[in-house]
């Protein structure tokens, strides 16, 4: 892959399974995707504009239609997201970015994030997970949500944020990145899909170290994978903490 790429970075829609990051910190300008598997199936169809969520409630709906609610204490959830190189705690920002925090954490407490991949690691820019296991395959995904880049919140060192496809603020699904340094063009910056920006959600607030770690893990590309690591780094387990 070239360093040229055009501002659209880090996703995954229901057309496009993995995310190749620009190689270069210079080129962040420029993180876009790369179709190298079949898209996983949506688990449930989108609702227009999806189901109404309470600010400190995750409503999900299942496959066969049961709907369950859990309470978020507001506004701060934190996540402890267990990985093989050790613990990292995430608080999040429900205020800034309700159905944001509210798909994260649905996806949280439905065990989706355990046992998937950081399937991309940009030292020096972000790491990118959400989707993939060990075997590269991809998760089961629900619909999208709706971009809240327009939340202030700026994709600083530390921050989490959510992927999605370049050409559609509006199609976030699982899939996260970890920003390892400040990276301001990946910020809100018009109203334009290409200056949409992509929607800080949270913080990492213990286990920085851990954070650094997994951006220097050697990497490679694997059967159309940009950036894989070579040593497998998973995400065990994430779990809500309050």
């Amino acid at each position: 892959m070239t360093h040229g790429f055009v501002r659209g970075a880090l996703f995954l829609s229901a057309l496009v399974c993995t995310a190749a990051i620009g190689c270069n910190k210079a080129a962040e300008e420029a993180p876009t995707a790369s179709a190298n598997a079949g898209a996983p199936a949506a688990a449930e169809p989108a609702p227009a504009g999806g189901p109404a969520v309470a600010k400190n409630e995750v409503n999900h709906v299942s496959a066969d239609g049961v709907r369950t609610v859990t309470k978020v204490e507001l506004p701060n959830p934190v996540i402890l997201m267990k990985t093989s190189l050790g613990d990292i705690y995430l608080r999040l920002n429900q205020k800034a970015a309700p159905r944001t925090v509210s798909n994260f954490v649905d996806y949280v407490i439905t065990r989706h994030y355990d046992g998937t991949i950081f399937h991309q690691i940009n030292g020096g820019y972000v790491v990118l997970g959400g989707t993939f296991d060990e075997k590269l395959k991809p998760k089961t995904v629900r619909y999208p949500i709706p971009n809240e880049a327009a939340n202030g919140l700026k994709n600083k060192r530390g921050t989490i944020a959510m992927s999605r496809n370049p050409a559609d603020p509006n199609s976030a699904t699982s899939q996260f990145f970890i920003n390892l340094s400040d990276n301001p063009k990946l910020d809100r910056a018009g109203d334009k899909p290409e200056d949409a920006g992509f929607c800080v959600f949270g913080e990492v607030v213990e286990g920085l170290d851990v954070l650094e770690k997994i951006a220097q893990v050697q990497t490679a590309s694997v059967k159309g994978f940009e950036k894989l690591p070579v040593q497998t780094v998973s995400v065990q387990t994430m779990k809500l903490m309050r």
